[in-house]
């Protein structure tokens, strides 16, 4: 078992070692971005969320599932709100999400964001059972105590070494991004996962202007920026409720 720090940072994956191999484990089919961000999201060996990142990186996981469907051309503006258009996507999880962004309440698109997990019964479930399904996460349920904790840990290490040494290298990197790598770093910051990105203290202010300018600084169509926009603001909304609700139950 490797031994990590208290931020799911991996020993192996520091800058300057060699780089992981793109992964192939969907053979011919694409990684969702959402599949991607949870795989950065996860402490691999424990299974569960870095940073206690759950509430805001159920609202990010969906604006990534929204940012998919903005990549492939199937939503658009309508007013303030985000609505779908085309045919009905052939991956059946896109395809709720395809369908729910035109039923979701909000009378704007970060309303439609946060409401959107439970519309589709639950964006963290789905998208593990997904990498379950695929051999990449395990399932294992632990008792502590009188509660079940279900944890998740990473099987296919190679499937998350490649996630985080991508992000990483373009979170501490200047290049250009392409809009996929943009996108997923671009929703890391909400996510609460800057400690990931860029595990060297110093090296988190550069990451955090990557974080912001990230989409600016790729071609990407003017509605995944939107949604990734909405998706900031929606997941940081999340985050201040979690942080005022445990504090108030201290």
């Amino acid at each position: 078992m490797i031994a990590l720090t208290a931020a799911g940072h991996d020993p192996r994956l520091q800058i300057g070692t060699p780089v992981p191999p793109r992964s192939t484990w969907r053979g011919t089919t694409a990684v969702l971005l959402a599949e991607d961000l949870l795989l950065l999201a996860l402490d691999p060996d424990r299974g569960t969320p870095v940073n206690s990142s759950r509430q805001p990186l159920g609202v990010a996981l969906c604006g990534a599932l929204v940012a998919e469907l903005g990549l492939a051309g199937l939503i658009e503006e309508d007013g303030r709100r985000l609505a779908p258009v085309g045919i009905r996507p052939k991956h059946p999880l896109l395809a709720d999400v395809h369908a729910a962004l035109g039923t979701v309440r909000g009378r704007r698109a970060a309303d439609q964001l946060r409401r959107l997990d439970g519309a589709i019964g639950g964006v963290w479930s789905r998208v593990v059972d997904g990498l379950v399904d695929a051999d990449v996460l395990g399932r294992r349920r632990d008792r502590v105590l009188v509660v079940r904790i279900t944890h998740h840990p990473v099987l296919r290490t190679e499937a998350r070494d490649e996630v985080v040494w991508r992000m990483r290298t373009a979170a501490t990197g200047d290049g250009p991004l392409d809009p996929r790598t943009a996108t997923v770093l671009a929703l890391s910051g909400p996510a609460r996962l800057l400690e990931v990105v860029a595990p060297q203290r110093a090296e988190r202010r550069h990451a955090k202007a990557r974080i912001a300018a990230a989409t600016d600084q790729t071609p990407i169509a003017p509605i995944v920026r939107k949604v990734i926009q909405e998706a900031q603001q929606a997941a940081a909304a999340a985050a201040t409720t979690a942080a005022i609700a445990s504090t108030a139950s201290t």
